[in-house]
């Protein structure tokens, strides 16, 4: 979605007055027909987003906050709805009516759509984003609140829209002729995320400054150093609050390392958020939520990664002769994060931190996340993962206090990186580097870095 779409959107679902709603609505229709015939399918294309976004989640933000004192009516909704599409038809027919009309009944079926709704109304404690860098506009009128991004996936964006960050990028280099590559990265970085946090803003000034995040991960090479990682940090902060004109909606990915430990205690001393990645097993989870607690950020998230975990788990079971290891393995990282809950928020009653299950192998990865209790679980999906969640009807329920069954734990049991990552004690601080999982995912997180900085010097 263009900018000029994204800020009919926020004229309209975010800042209109509940009493002048119908009256916007008018103006926006004039407004685009007189566009006349040259702009005629700009007009279109805007008209049919905005009467989209009017039948998504989005209408709970502000116009049918189910929290706010003041409500639009569904009566009057209905109304300007049918008016943009009539309107639609009469400009471009009836096939695209009918597709806007086709979307919004897939969104309004949609499991996302569903979640998101019980979160609404306080039967869940379960809220979702997107684990991608491009689509976060599409995925707000399913729910969605937050974006989650790394190396690689900066690296996807540019690929996958070059006409957009190739000019990005020169004008990057143009500004600041001599910054070192890495320093472009981080610049660059910052653009896409700049994006994203634009289309989260309104949301992010609504709920208060409790949603609306992007994550913004820092050059993964400085992994073991916490100097560089808070220099990076405190330098993207500034120059993302100059392009906010307040307070970044972003936390900053920190890696899973011991030398992030005394970055994440600086930074969150400051106010600023942090998510903690390459997050595998319940002592580091417990390890940096107990350091973001004594800080003073508002929000702060430690990251499972839950395929990322399973998938060396199902090697090693696989290894080992189990049959149905592909089976067995995928429970890994359910019962890592159901534990993580227990001692996390049950247990210490942590509050400035919360679980944010990320990089899914399938619909299990959303149902694990799943929570009706007070302290609230996040989860990030690729598009293809969302989609997938979606593509049948489930039932949205809380098992994240079930324990798995006891034959599905003795088997996963008979892996040892099962054992470091579920037990208290089974990985230790001066573990954390050398754990399997966290070496493959920084060293694939530093390759990427690595092309994106033969990129910005291209």
């Amino acid at each position: 979605m263009n900018t000029e779409n994204l800020a009919l959107r926020e004229r309209l679902l975010f800042r209109t007055p509940i009493h002048q709603f119908s009256a916007q609505c008018k103006d926006i229709r004039r407004e685009l027909a007189q566009s006349g015939h040259a702009g005629r399918a700009r007009a279109i294309n805007m008209l049919s987003e905005l009467t989209l976004d009017l039948q998504s989640c989005l209408r709970r933000w502000h116009l049918q906050n189910p929290k706010a004192r003041e409500h639009l009516s569904d009566e009057a909704l209905t109304q300007e709805v049918r008016e943009n599409l009539a309107l639609l038809k009469n400009w471009a027919g009836d096939g695209n009516a009918e597709q806007v009309e086709a979307d919004a009944a897939a969104i309004a079926k949609s499991n996302l759509t569903r979640l998101s709704g019980m979160a609404d109304l306080g039967k869940i404690n379960t809220r979702w984003g997107n684990d991608y860098p491009s689509g976060i506009a599409g995925a707000m009128r399913r729910g969605a609140i937050l974006v989650t991004t790394n190396p690689p996936l900066v690296n996807i964006a540019r690929k996958e829209e070059p006409k957009v960050w190739d000019p990005v990028r020169d004008e990057l280099r143009r500004r600041h002729p001599n910054a070192p590559a890495d320093r472009l990265v981080s610049l660059l970085t910052s653009r896409v995320v700049l994006r994203n946090c634009r289309a989260l803003r309104p949301v992010f000034e609504i709920s208060g400054g409790r949603l609306g995040y992007v994550n913004l991960q820092v050059n993964p090479k400085n992994a073991t150093n916490a100097e560089k990682m808070i220099a990076d940090v405190e330098f993207l902060y500034e120059e993302l609050r100059r392009e906010l004109n307040g307070t970044p909606n972003v936390v900053f990915k920190l890696p899973g390392t011991k030398e992030s430990l005394p970055a994440a205690a600086h930074l969150t001393a400051k106010g600023i958020g942090v998510s903690i990645t390459l997050g595998f097993a319940v002592d580091q989870h417990l390890a940096y939520a107990e350091v973001i607690e004594r800080g003073k950020a508002a929000v702060s998230f430690v990251v499972m990664m839950g395929g990322r975990l399973d998938d060396p788990i199902k090697e090693e079971l696989a290894a080992s002769g189990m049959a149905d290891a592909t089976e067995t393995a995928r429970w890994a990282s359910t019962a890592v994060v159901r534990r993580s809950y227990e001692m996390l928020y049950r247990q210490r009653k942590y509050r400035r931190s919360a679980l944010l299950v990320a990089s899914l192998r399938g619909p299990w990865g959303f149902d694990c996340a799943i929570t009706d209790e007070e302290w609230p679980v996040f989860v990030t999906a690729f598009p293809d993962k969302a989609a997938e969640y979606d593509a049948e009807d489930r039932k949205i329920v809380c098992r994240i206090r079930e324990p798995l069954p006891k034959d599905l734990m003795n088997r996963l049991r008979k892996s040892r990186l099962f054992a470091q990552a579920y037990d208290v004690g089974g990985l230790t601080t001066a573990g954390f580097n050398d754990f399997l999982p966290v070496r493959r995912t920084q060293d694939a997180f530093a390759q990427a870095w690595s092309e994106l900085e033969g990129y910005v010097c291209a």
